[in-house]
């Protein structure tokens, strides 16, 4: 049974994160937890005016996400997690405790529309499980094709188990979008041989760019594709980390409208 943790603010871009996660998941083989982390105040000066309850309105919170996502999905378990502890530590945490195969969480908090959160950053960049961000903007429907960005350094069946098990459990069709030239590169055909077996029979295919026009053809083939969902491999110093972080200060399709898969190696 998978574990899927869901961070959430209360914003309506979580909770959409939540219902993302129990569409693609269900309720017969996974298990959910609602993660909150909260201020914790400081007491000491009896001048102040007395500090709110952080921990309540945290449980509170939780309490009202959690009676949403039973209306959206029925009959479902859902643990909840209150904390204190930064976003990325918590998810360590609650990693550590039960093992989590998946973090679903919002792009973005409420009012950021095209921009990539601080907290989304974080969690995508902090050596967590694999992480699926779905942005305000995006509009429920079947995942059927999948976008695959593929980097040729090579990645595990372990860090590939996400994206297979999404594609086995959809039946989506995958792109296998790859940076180079297979034509001038043996090595390159190698690779892409080992990466089209680790599909097995899960219907996919490639297609070539060359470094300086990735980002423009990840972009359009979102678009004309219509691509349901991306995913990229995560690593410490990555072309794919910038393409993710540029959403700062671009509004591109990939980060505007369709959810984000990151895998890792490891994981």
């Amino acid at each position: 049974m998978k574990h899927i943790l869901l961070p959430t603010d209360f914003s309506g871009t979580s909770v959409k994160a939540a219902y993302f996660a129990m569409d693609l998941y269900g309720a017969e083989d996974a298990r959910y937890t609602l993660l909150n982390t909260y201020l914790k105040p400081a007491y000491g000066n009896v001048l102040l005016p007395p500090m709110p309850d952080t921990e309540r309105a945290s449980r509170n919170g939780l309490r009202r996400v959690e009676r949403r996502c039973r209306k959206h999905e029925g009959k479902v378990y859902i643990g909840q997690v209150a904390t204190f502890h930064e976003l990325t530590r918590a998810v360590q945490e609650v990693h550590r405790k039960k093992p989590v195969d998946v973090v679903v969480m919002g792009t973005q908090g409420e009012g950021n529309y095209g921009r990539v959160g601080h907290n989304t950053s974080a969690v995508v960049t902090g050596g967590v499980p694999a992480v699926i961000t779905v942005p305000a903007e995006w509009r429920s429907a079947p995942i059927k094709r999948i976008l695959f960005a593929d980097d040729g350094q090579g990645i595990t069946n372990a860090g590939m188990a996400p994206l297979l098990g999404i594609a086995e459990r959809t039946g989506a069709h995958v792109t296998v979008l790859y940076v180079g030239n297979p034509a001038e590169d043996p090595r390159t055909k190698e690779h892409l041989r080992k990466l089209s077996t680790s599909f097995g029979d899960i219907p996919h295919s490639f297609v070539t760019v060359d470094s300086d026009g990735v980002t423009g053809a990840m972009d359009r083939m979102v678009v004309e594709r219509q691509i349901h969902l991306v995913a990229v491999v995560h690593r410490e110093r990555s072309f794919w980390k910038r393409i993710f972080l540029a959403s700062t200060s671009k509004r591109m399709a990939l980060h505007t409208t369709v959810p984000l898969l990151v895998l890792r190696e490891g994981h």
